[in-house]
């Protein structure tokens, strides 16, 4: 192969082209013309990132605290009929996975 320093005039030409005179696609539909031909960006997420994204989301829109369990724990402790299930606690507690007794 031989290298000489002749330069290439028209691909200075293509690398010093400006903007306006430079091929470009149209951005914004999102398509790119060659030719006849056009190139569409697409995106497809399948349907377990869907579902976990659901989850996600709905993890976040729960509340931190529900008052409604607090407010009945507070009211039977109060009454004097609150009796914890000392077995339940230990079993979810001492679970490999805590999340299938809940």
């Amino acid at each position: 192969m031989k290298i000489n320093n002749s330069t290439n005039i028209e691909a200075l030409k293509a690398y010093g082209a400006t903007a306006s005179e430079r091929p470009h696609s149209t951005r914004e539909t999102g398509e790119a013309r060659q030719g006849s031909a056009s190139i569409i960006d697409k995106i497809n997420i399948s349907s377990k990132v869907k579902m976990f994204q659901d989850i996600r989301q709905a993890a976040l829109d729960a509340p931190d605290i529900r008052a409604d369990k607090i407010n009945d724990i507070e009211q039977r402790i109060a009454n004097g009929t609150y009796s914890a299930d000392f077995g339940a606690i230990a079993d979810k507690l001492l679970s490999p996975n805590i999340s299938s007794k809940i």
